[in-house]
């Protein structure tokens, strides 16, 4: 009788597994992420995850990681369409209010936590650090040209550079996360952190009106 023929292995899709641990994460939390259900959604053996992370806080890591980059995109992104497309100061100023009230909903504080995980990790984690810096550098990258191509199209002050308005804007849509902890917010503190951040933005950033 011939010997059985082994099957060909199959190399991971590391991507897919990160990008599904990200989802899992999302859903159930840290503590909810369960290595079995990871295991039987990809296919992928426990030492064959464990070999690639080294454990699961380095799955863990990851998949906050692909959060972390998912999150910050969409904001960025959705910046780069409103400068692109808006016809007009007031069109770009609106649109910015209507995206701030929605990056300030306190219920997108799990998200920042998720990206305060990853930074805090980066403490004893150098490869992590090196990993966090890069992209963060890329982003903030992207959201310079957007507020260099404000300024081309003259709905944007020619004041302070634009890479250190990019790290003003994020800080001010991280910050949110020390919000959510008081507990003596006004019913309408929503509205004033709008009105706040669009008046900052309007000595910063806004062209001035003719």
């Amino acid at each position: 009788m011939p010997p059985r023929k082994r099957r060909p292995r199959t190399t991971p899709d590391f991507a897919a597994i990160e990008e599904l641990t990200a989802n899992l994460l999302a859903e159930h939390g840290e503590s909810g992420l369960r290595i079995e259900e990871l295991q039987r959604a990809t296919g992928v053996s426990k030492s064959s995850l464990y070999g690639k992370y080294g454990g699961r806080d380095g799955l863990v890591a990851a998949g906050l990681m692909v959060l972390y980059e998912r999150h910050y995109r969409e904001t960025i992104g959705v910046i780069d369409e409103i400068v692109r497309t808006s016809k007009s100061r007031e069109e770009l100023i609106e649109r910015f209010r209507q995206l701030t009230v929605y990056v300030a909903d306190l219920k997108r504080t799990t998200e920042r936590l998720h990206r305060a995980a990853v930074l805090a990790g980066t403490i004893a984690r150098p490869e992590l650090r090196a990993k966090v810096t890069t992209l963060q550098s890329e982003m903030m990258s992207d959201l310079a040209r957007s507020i260099d191509l404000a300024r081309v199209r003259g709905l944007a002050k020619q004041n302070y550079p634009s890479r250190v308005l990019a790290n003003f804007i994020s800080a001010l849509t991280f910050g949110r996360i020390i919000v959510a902890f008081d507990n003596e917010l006004p019913a309408d503190e929503v509205q004033q952190w709008t009105e706040a951040s669009m008046a900052m933005l309007g000595t910063l950033f806004f062209a001035d009106s003719d």
